[in-house]
C-alpha cells in the first residue's frame, strides 16, 4: 500500500480490499474519532465467528478494560497521528471461561470523512492452538494487551509513548 502511494500513508478511499482476498476473513477496518471512538466499519467473517458477534458499528474501546481505555485510545491516536503501525499480542477472554492469545497488526489510513480523524486496517488471528474455539458460540468479553511493537512506516515512531502492558 505504501509503495502504491509513493511512500505516503494511503487514504481509506484508496484501499482496494481485493488485494487482501486471502486474509479478508481476518481483517477489520476501524474509524478513529478522538477522543473516545474506535468504531468497527468492516469485520471479516472469521473474526466475527471468533468473537461471537458482528463487530460492525461497535466501539473497540467497549472491549478494553476500563483502566486501559485511555492508553488504548492514545495508542490508536498515535498510529494515525505519527503515522506508524504496530503489532500486538492480546489476550482475549470469552464467555465459557475461555482465553485466547491473538496477534494483531494495525496500519493507518488517512481519512477524508468528516468527523473521522483516521482509519486503522487490522489483521488479527489466534496465535496459539486454541484458535478454533471448542465452545459453541463463545462471545468476546474483554481484551488485554500483553505486548505491542511499534513499526516505523517512514515517519518515525513516538518514542515518548508509554504503553500499559498487562503481565502474563
Amino acid at each position: 500500500m505504501l509503495q502504491a502511494a509513493s511512500g505516503r500513508i494511503p487514504h481509506k478511499n484508496d484501499l482496494d480490499l481485493a488485494n487482501f482476498a486471502a486474509i479478508m476473513p481476518h481483517l477489520a477496518l476501524v474509524a478513529i474519532t478522538k477522543p473516545d471512538r474506535c468504531l468497527y466499519r468492516v469485520a471479516g467473517e472469521r473474526l466475527k465467528e471468533r468473537v461471537g458477534l458482528n463487530l460492525a458499528g461497535r466501539n473497540y474501546y467497549d472491549f478494553v478494560e476500563p483502566e486501559r481505555r485511555q492508553i488504548a485510545a492514545a495508542a490508536m491516536h498515535m498510529v494515525i497521528d505519527t503515522p506508524c503501525a504496530f503489532r500486538a499480542e492480546i489476550r482475549q477472554t470469552y464467555s465459557g471461561d475461555i482465553a485466547l492469545m491473538i496477534e494483531a497488526s494495525g496500519f493507518p489510513l488517512l481519512s477524508s470523512e468528516r468527523g473521522v480523524d483516521g482509519f486503522i486496517l487490522f489483521a488479527d488471528q489466534g496465535i496459539d492452538q486454541h484458535d478454533e474455539l471448542a465452545t459453541p458460540n463463545p462471545i468476546l468479553q474483554s481484551a488485554s494487551l500483553r505486548r505491542r511493537d511499534l513499526i516505523d512506516l517512514g515517519s518515525g515512531i513516538d518514542d515518548t509513548f508509554e504503553d500499559l502492558i498487562e503481565a502474563s
